[in-house]
């Protein structure tokens, strides 16, 4: 199969892009809850454990394609670090009730201006 013939224009794979981030969050977060299930037997035989699987490989394939059509490590890296963190941040608060601290307000905030920054003309 020809990749060339699926690839998309550069701009229109930021949303793709964006939703790869977004599964790898939510294939975490789906890990913390299987992860809570007790035993290894159990964690391992839960549905949701095979849903986060198929959802990190939807980050792969998406990510394969970004860089071959010349996308650079940085610009992902960055992108994808900032968001993930924003993700997993607001999941811990709203799902998992954890506290966010002010520190981590201001980390969330630095990681914007990073990506903003990386892709200053």
């Amino acid at each position: 199969m020809n990749v060339h013939h699926l690839v998309l224009p550069k701009l229109t794979q930021v949303p793709f892009i964006l939703l790869a981030v977004i599964a790898v969050a939510i294939a975490d977060v789906l890990l913390k809850r299987v992860a809570s299930q007790g035993n290894l037997k159990a964690v391992l035989s839960n549905p949701w454990l095979l849903c986060a699987v198929g959802l990190y490989l939807f980050q792969i394939v998406f990510f394969i394609i970004a860089f071959h059509t010349g996308w650079k490590l940085s610009i992902i890296g960055a992108l994808q670090t900032a968001l993930y963190g924003l993700i997993v941040l607001a999941a811990g608060v709203l799902l998992y009730h954890e506290s966010l601290t002010r520190l981590q307000v201001l980390g969330s905030v630095l990681a914007i201006a990073r990506v903003v920054l990386i892709n200053w003309p």
